[in-house]
């Protein structure tokens, strides 16, 4: 078979938000799944949901701010105020789904910006031998290493998907809320040409 030249030309629009929002709920299914050993399942599962909230809010201000280049720069939980504000979209930061974006974007800067540290405790405890052994598996924990849980992770989505849908309603913007994107491909031989 001969070789041709042939001209490839692809595009592909990348909702980054939506391919983030997909991996947070893929690892949260494989820590459901795995239940005991979850931890970093749960760890990115969080991670993810928090990214996915940040991405959208960057994603949406673009078209509702045309100065959104500016406002780009705030922190996400001042991005949530300003656009809530915009659309007018009612926000109680005492209640869910509000009170968890500002436990979940804690422990997304709690991660993101480490440091480590040494954690001492010292307990008069009362047990029986099994008992013993499985208190002394338990090593103390950060703040952010015990939010790293099956209920925090859900609850997390619920409350980010709650909180997407509520701004993406109040915006108007028509586009599936969600969706991947779509991409398409041409190839075209170049006649006369053989390689």
């Amino acid at each position: 078979m001969e070789r041709r030249s042939i001209k490839v030309t692809k595009e592909r629009q990348v909702i980054t938000y939506a391919e983030i929002w997909h991996a947070s709920h893929v690892m949260l299914d494989r820590g459901e799944r795995k239940a005991k050993g979850s931890y970093y399942e749960l760890m990115a599962s969080l991670i993810f949901t928090a990214f996915t909230l940040e991405a959208y809010l960057n994603h949406i201000g673009k078209q509702i701010f045309s100065c959104w280049d500016d406002l780009e720069q705030l922190s996400p939980q001042k991005k949530l105020n300003v656009i809530a504000e915009k659309l007018g979209v009612d926000k109680d930061d005492g209640k869910r789904p509000f009170q968890t974006i500002k436990e979940l974007f804690k422990f997304r800067n709690d991660v993101a910006h480490g440091k480590s540290v040494v954690l001492k405790s010292e307990d008069l405890i009362s047990a029986t031998g099994a008992e013993l052994d499985d208190y002394m598996y338990r090593l103390p924990e950060t703040e952010w290493e015990t939010y790293c849980s099956l209920e925090n992770s859900k609850r997390a989505r619920e409350d980010v998907k709650s909180i997407i849908e509520r701004i993406h309603d109040a915006s108007g913007v028509t586009e599936y809320i969600f969706g991947l994107g779509i991409g398409s491909g041409l190839a075209t031989v170049i006649h006369g040409e053989k390689t």
